[in-house]
C-alpha cells in the first residue's frame, strides 16, 4: 500500500532539508531553527496591528513570539531560546508592543536584512535540487496535496481526536 510510504518519505525529506539548511547556515553562525525564524520574520504578514506598524515602517518586519510559535509550531521554550540567540547574534531586536504591554514586537535588524538574500539563495538552491524533474502541473498538485495534509495533521493532533 503506497500510503504507508507517505509518512516515511515526509520524515526523510524533513531530515534531509534540515541537514541541508544546517550545513548551509553553519558558516553564518546560524542553526536551522534560527534560519526558519528569520525566514518567517521576513514573510510575516502579522495581525492587523502588526500590519499597520509594518506599513508605517516598511523597512522593518515585525512579529510577536506567539505569531512565530503559531507559524512554525515550535513550543514556547524553544522559541524563547531561538529569539534570545537571534538577539545575541544581532539579527533580531525586541521592542515594546504599543498595543499589548504583555508582549514584545520582534523585528529584524539591518544585519538580518543584509542576510535575507543569502537565506533566500540557500532556500532557492534547495528547491531547485529538491524539485528537479517535476513539471508545473505536478508541482501544483503536490502543493495542494501537502496543504491538505498539513491541515489534516493539525486537526488529527487535537487531543480529543487522539484519545
Amino acid at each position: 500500500m503506497l500510503y504507508k510510504e507517505i509518512g516515511r518519505n515526509i520524515l526523510i525529506i524533513d531530515k534531509y532539508f534540515k541537514l541541508y539548511l544546517k550545513t548551509a547556515l553553519k558558516q553564518y553562525d546560524l542553526n536551522t531553527a534560527e534560519g526558519m525564524v528569520l525566514l518567517t520574520l521576513y514573510e510575516q504578514t502579522g495581525n492587523t496591528s502588526v500590519q499597520i506598524l509594518k506599513n508605517s515602517h516598511p523597512e522593518n518586519f515585525y512579529a510577536t513570539q506567539n505569531q512565530l510559535i503559531d507559524e512554525l509550531h515550535y513550543d514556547k521554550g524553544v522559541m524563547t531560546r531561538i529569539i534570545q540567540n537571534l538577539v545575541q547574534k544581532g539579527f533580531v531586536q525586541r521592542t515594546d508592543h504599543p498595543l499589548d504591554s504583555r508582549s514584545n514586537l520582534l523585528n529584524v535588524t539591518d544585519k538580518a536584512l543584509d542576510f535575507k538574500p543569502v537565506l533566500i539563495s540557500i532556500l532557492k538552491k534547495w528547491n531547485d535540487l529538491f524539485l528537479t524533474g517535476f513539471d508545473e502541473a505536478s508541482l501544483d498538485m503536490l502543493n495542494k496535496s501537502l496543504i491538505t495534509m498539513a491541515e489534516n495533521a493539525a486537526v488529527a493532533t487535537k487531543e480529543e481526536d487522539i484519545l
